[in-house]
């Protein structure tokens, strides 16, 4: 929306001069040379000094330009000039490293040696990573595990993927050493503490407590931060965050996240994944990559499998950084662990695959499953299909009518396609429509499904054709119209819209009979592939990764090797629940 034109200041009335007469007087200037007469003056304006501090900060805070920024807050000071939060929080922001504070951390406090050969893959997620390749043949148990995934995502890959990031991260601060930016630090923190509220401390500024608590080599404390635990390590930190009410964020946890995956301390990794989650917050890809890379340093199988579970049901696909640390994870020990109990051992193999029209894999030779839509997605695929039937009908209100019928006696579990059950198998002379087939379908839908209520369609011309007249006949759809489970559509109507949106809002436990097979109606519908591109666990074992760049990575089970006996015995006390 264009902004409204600024209305024409006039002296007198109707546009007339100060006489009041047509032409008397000035004339006043034409709206847009009046505005460029007021932009003028606007810039000829002195600026305060409260401005002039904050953009001077503003500007030295996009070159990420630390001192800069505090050698003007240290003059504005100095001449007296009150400085608002935002201008607290920009410096704050700064002093933890800002844009480039995962490379302070990194550079701070270097991973362990284990993960040493996997640097390439342990680069910031927003850059491009590595995809793994073919070398990544890690022997299960090895102790260099994480370096072979690493070799494995390709030398020459990996050094592209490093210079990428190197182009894209901004300047560190590096003028100032880590302990002079966190003396800063505390110093911004302690004078909005005892401003009186003046300066109110948002999350924004926990969060940066809590990064440069991380690049201090202090994960610890960086997770208390996030938490605003009053139980924290010394020196104790303020409980203000709990007694004004500021919640969190993904970004307060993420600090302590990396530094542990960092570290290689698999539990508290996992620890800080279980408060995100009791904050009722939703990790993303970055987060997903700290957890896998968490994983690899000694993580059960049964937990890294957790893990690559979450990625499939969340993400659709993953970069290159995610991928070569998936890589890593397969070379390490911990994937190795899926093979304890099985005769012989086993181990994975991993490296780029493809994948064909058909969702089979050319590295493994397994086939990627359709996987169920989600709730929002059946919801937008029912939008598709009500837009196209009443753009299609010859008059539009039958359909919103039969959608409102819908909602008012559903849900329906069961859609029966009643014209195509009643042909079904009558092509033959003495052939025709068979309510007795229909009759049959509803008491075999009752019998077996008696927790979903059925839907019956017919066209308004079936119900009204002499085979409707049958005694039988009637007696069916006098009992489903009773039960508000017959649904009549009407002339002129394509009845095949009807039971087909029925079938999409009846959901993913929803059943359809029909042996129509939508000839007519499939390249008009937004239908679903014949698989679901995401992280999947194949029925032979193997795992397969989407990248965003189209590219695919498989982890196989080398020799065929069967299942861990880890996962059957996870799998068994489901199966007692069951009997």
């Amino acid at each position: 929306m264009q902004p409204a034109a600024k209305k024409p200041r006039v002296d007198g009335m109707d546009g007339k001069g100060k006489d009041g007469a047509n032409g008397g007087g000035n004339a006043e200037p034409h709206p847009p040379q009046q505005q460029q007469q007021q932009q003028q003056r606007k810039k000829q304006r002195p600026l305060t000094p409260e401005k002039q501090a904050r953009a001077a900060i503003h500007m030295a805070a996009k070159a990420n330009d630390l001192p800069a920024a505090l050698a003007v807050f240290d003059r504005a000071k100095a001449e007296g000039v009150k400085l608002g939060t935002e201008l607290y929080v920009s410096l704050l922001y700064l002093c933890s490293g800002g844009d480039a504070w995962e490379q302070q951390l990194r550079q701070a406090r270097p991973p362990p040696p284990a993960q040493q050969g996997a640097r390439g893959a342990e680069r910031h997620d927003a850059g491009a990573g590595a995809a793994a390749g073919e070398q990544g043949q890690a022997a299960a148990g090895s102790g260099d595990a994480v370096a072979a995934a690493a070799a494995g995502a390709g030398a020459e890959l990996q050094q592209q993927a490093q210079q990428a990031q190197e182009a894209q991260e901004a300047p560190c601060a590096e003028q100032l050493d880590g302990a002079a930016r966190r003396a800063r630090a505390q110093q911004l923190f302690e004078e909005m503490r005892q401003s009186g509220g003046r300066l109110a401390l948002n999350e924004m500024c926990y969060t940066a407590q809590a990064r440069l608590a991380a690049a201090d080599g202090d994960a610890d404390r960086a997770f208390a931060v996030a938490q605003a635990s009053r139980a924290a390590p010394s020196p104790p930190l303020p409980p203000e965050m709990v007694a004004a009410g500021v919640a969190p964020k993904l970004r307060s946890f993420t600090p302590a996240l990396i530094a542990y995956a960092e570290a290689g301390e698999c539990a508290k990794a996992f620890e800080v994944d279980a408060a995100i989650a009791a904050h009722q917050l939703d990790l993303g890809e970055p987060e997903f990559g700290r957890l896998v890379q968490a994983a690899a340093a000694g993580a059960s199988w049964a937990a890294a499998l957790g893990v690559l579970r979450r990625i499939g049901a969340e993400l659709t696909t993953l970069q290159p950084a995610s991928l070569a640390r998936v890589a890593a994870l397969f070379a390490s020990p911990t994937a190795a662990r899926a093979f304890e109990g099985v005769p012989g051992g086993g181990r994975w193999e991993v490296g780029p695959a493809a994948v064909d029209g058909a969702g089979r894999c050319s590295r493994c030779g397994g086939r990627l499953a359709a996987l169920d839509l989600s709730g929002e997605e059946l919801r937008q695929f029912a939008q598709g299909i009500a837009a196209i039937a009443e753009r299609q009908e010859r008059r539009p209100n039958d359909f919103k009518q039969f959608k409102c019928w819908l909602e008012e006696h559903g849900p329906f579990g069961a859609v029966v396609d009643g014209a195509n059950v009643a042909l079904y198998g009558q092509n033959f002379d003495s052939g025709g429509f068979n309510f007795g087939q229909i009759r049959a379908v509803c008491d075999h839908l009752a019998s077996r499904h008696p927790d979903l209520k059925p839907l019956l369609l017919l066209n308004v011309g079936r119900t009204k054709a002499a085979q409707a007249r049958a005694p039988a006949a009637q007696a069916l759809m006098r009992e489903l119209g009773e039960a508000k489970s017959f649904y009549v559509t009407p002339a002129g109507s394509n009845d095949d819209w009807y039971w087909i949106y029925a079938a999409v809002t009846a959901g993913e436990r929803g059943l359809l009979v029909s042996n129509d097979e939508m000839r007519d109606h499939i390249f008009q519908l937004d239908y679903p592939a014949p698989y679901t591109t995401c992280a999947q666990e194949l029925e032979c074992g193997s795992w397969v990764f989407p990248g965003a760049d189209g590219s695919w990575l498989c982890a196989r089970r080398a020799s065929g090797a069967a299942p861990a006996a880890a996962e059957a015995a996870e799998a068994r006390p489901a199966a007692a629940e069951a009997d």
